[in-house]
């Protein structure tokens, strides 16, 4: 082969995580206040229970464009729900489409008489039985009754005597906010286009408030956005509390604090660079894995608290300005330059990849740390095929380059008829389900040879097994895994034991989770541990960066 210049490739691989690849936004720091998606598109709910844990009642409004709260009404109510204005029924504690216990209908009366202001349409619904205050698009009424058909509407006109009133429904931007056991309507609003019901729990801004929702405690208000269907809701929360809401369902809120400090700035970073994603679904942040997950206090504890804390208002900054944080859950050895992952022509220099010295400090706590996945050759056929490959039956595969961390940065498939397609290793990762980029491709021989050549002569060896490798500073270390070259233009994998050429099936070999993108949270852990606080793991991941 004629290549001498054989380098060591860590014996522990891939790396992980839980975020998706997003739009840097430049700028000097977070928002203030953020617009947090918790159901919305295919989650999107009939109906929307709250409860007050911390504080008492709930304030009617809505938010402008800098989130300010204008407040229209209240109620002393402590357990409300916002429906949408079609029928729904309460079912199993919740509103939904179908039958229930107790129907919302989408009819009204309405009586001719309209007003100033919430406490005069209040005033004037208490009057009439199952009256409510009613805000329709800049204007308060007062509306009675919620029923289901127009007929029920009518017959109820006669039944109370309401010569003024018509029967009316709202247009598909409007909800209607009851009381959760009962059903009694408290409330309708109908903003039209432009505006959408918020609601600010407590009577006025004396305590912080906590809301219990879906079973989670959040700080901060909610917003309601509809447009003909189901109710998107959104989580209205200072930076800040967003990160007590983020941080311990990111990392264990028992790891050492200056892990959870390393992981309360990446947090905090992650949103002022990941704000647009979801602009068009009127917020700037989902609560899943997509962003971050996001699920509010129950997790958090004192220790969690004090991380965020501690680094109120820091960022990651590179040149100045927020940095985009990925991180995942471990990296198994080494992390990945993100031009090798997502973006070929992404120019972001503080997301290169690392080789990781820590991580294997806690590499036996890990669950499936290693793991091993096995795919049939008819499966990889079947899968480029799908994806509009031509391909016949496949009889090889192999890692054809190296990144300059040791991870699988090309991975080729050769089919019988000598054709040949080569993916990236996140292309991967996704089609076979791997749990993270680094990885080895198991068994065979093929790609370049059956054969090393050793000590810069013509001698060669058939197996690694056995073989050693000196690095610059004259250590020596066993080769456990394929070795590679370092050219002018990269790494080759070496021929031999990192390819697939015999056999009916493909198998990949790797540690770790995630995307080895950023952040290791285990390697966090295991830096912290040895005693580094969280601006050394910060620069440590994160190339040429700043924290402030």
């Amino acid at each position: 082969m004629g290549k001498s210049l054989i380098r060591f490739m860590a014996v522990l691989l891939a790396a992980a995580a839980c975020l998706g690849c997003v739009t840097f936004a430049a700028g000097s720091g977070g928002k203030e206040i953020l617009r947090v998606g918790l159901f919305y598109g295919s989650t999107a709910l009939p109906g929307a229970n709250l409860e007050n844990s911390v504080g008492s009642g709930y304030r009617f409004g809505w938010y402008d464009d800098s989130l300010m709260f204008h407040q229209l009404g209240s109620s002393a109510e402590t357990q409300l729900s916002v429906v949408k204005t079609q029928n729904v029924t309460l079912s199993g504690g919740n509103y939904v489409d179908g039958t229930g216990s107790v129907t919302v209908g989408c009819y009204h009366l309405q009586r001719s008489a309209s007003y100033a202001s919430f406490e005069e349409a209040q005033a004037a619904a208490s009057s009439v039985s199952g009256g409510f205050p009613a805000w329709i698009e800049g204007t308060y009424y007062v509306r009675v009754g919620a029923y289901a058909t127009k007929e029920e509407a009518l017959s109820a006109q006669n039944a109370l005597s309401l010569s003024d009133a018509t029967v009316v429904g709202t247009s598909g931007y409007a909800v209607t906010v009851v009381v959760t056991k009962t059903g009694k309507p408290v409330f309708q609003f109908d903003g039209g286009q432009g505006y959408s019901l918020g609601i600010q729990p407590g009577l006025d801004d004396s305590v912080q408030t906590v809301t219990w929702f879906k079973g989670y405690r959040y700080y901060g208000g909610f917003q309601y956005r509809r447009s003909g269907g189901n109710i998107t809701v959104i989580n209205i929360v200072g930076l800040e509390d967003y990160v007590k809401g983020v941080l311990p369902y990111e990392m264990s809120n028992s790891w050492p604090l200056e892990a959870l400090k390393a992981q309360a700035v990446c947090a905090r970073t992650y949103s002022a660079t990941n704000s647009t994603s979801h602009a068009s679904s009127g917020f700037d942040v989902c609560n899943n894995t997509h962003c971050q997950m996001y699920q509010g206090l129950n997790l958090a504890n004192d220790r969690t608290d004090q991380a965020v804390e501690e680094t109120a208002g820091e960022y990651v900054r590179y040149q100045g300005a927020p940095a985009i944080t990925y991180y995942s859950a471990s990296d198994g050895g080494a992390t990945e330059d993100v031009r090798n992952i997502w973006d070929p022509t992404a120019n972001l220099p503080h997301l290169k990849g690392v080789i990781d010295p820590y991580e294997s400090d806690v590499a036996d706590e890990i669950s499936l740390y290693s793991w091993t996945v096995t795919v049939s050759k008819s499966e990889v056929a079947a899968k480029l095929q799908s994806k509009g490959y031509n391909c016949g039956t496949i009889v090889e595969a192999y890692v054809a380059e190296l990144s300059e961390t040791g991870n699988p940065k090309t991975v080729t498939f050769a089919d019988a008829n000598g054709k040949k397609w080569s993916f990236g290793p996140e292309t991967l990762r996704l089609w076979f389900g791997l749990r993270s980029n680094r990885f080895t491709v198991g068994g065979g021989s093929g790609g370049g040879g059956g054969s090393y050549y050793v000590n810069g002569s013509s001698d060669t060896i058939g197996s690694i097994s056995g073989a050693y490798v000196i690095n610059g500073t004259g250590e020596m270390t066993a080769i456990t895994d394929a070795p590679y070259v370092v050219t002018s233009s990269g790494t080759e994998v070496l021929g031999g034991g990192n390819t697939t050429s015999t056999g009916s099936s493909v198998t990949f070999t790797g540690s770790g989770y995630g995307h080895n993108v950023g952040m290791s949270q285990q390697g966090a852990r295991a830096m912290a541990l040895r005693g580094m606080d969280y601006v050394d793991i910060l620069t440590f991941y994160f190339t040429g960066i700043t924290v402030g």
